[in-house]
């Protein structure tokens, strides 16, 4: 498996994590009261359709480009990702007034760098442990 596909899988991860979370509060009510679950499951309710343009604009940027390429934008995807965070003020239903739209944006923002590069580290440490067991020679 190339560096390549690996990163356009690990794009989904989000949405992977989420739908666990989810599986585990509303089955076995694991979780149920921890803010992480919670949190990660709204993450993706409410910055969904945003992630999800923002995947299609990677993965047609990320077509034509080498491994090293990627791996070097890899550590600008979570700053390139704030634009569309812009969104989720509005999808949340947040006034129309524009400071409180700016001021959710901003806390959108900063959760956003934090969550995106959680994933980035994520994402670069389960390559590590696909190159050791040998898988991205198949």
């Amino acid at each position: 498996m190339s560096f390549k596909k690996y990163f356009r899988f690990s794009l989904l991860l989000p949405y992977f994590m989420s739908a666990i979370s989810a599986i585990l509060v509303f089955t076995t009510k694991f979780g149920a009261m921890s803010g992480l679950f919670i949190f990660t499951l709204f993450s993706v309710v409410f910055a969904g359709i945003p992630y999800a343009l923002f995947i299609l604009l990677v993965f047609l940027w990320s077509k034509n480009r080498s491994d090293v390429q990627i791996k070097r934008a890899i550590w600008f995807l979570p700053i390139l990702f704030l634009p569309f965070l812009t969104i989720v003020p509005f999808i949340t239903g947040s006034s129309v007034n524009m400071h409180e739209i700016l001021q959710s944006a901003m806390y959108f923002w900063g959760v956003g760098l934090v969550y995106g590069y959680t994933y980035v580290f994520l994402t670069l440490f389960g390559w590590f442990v696909v190159k050791k067991l040998g898988f991205n020679k198949v």
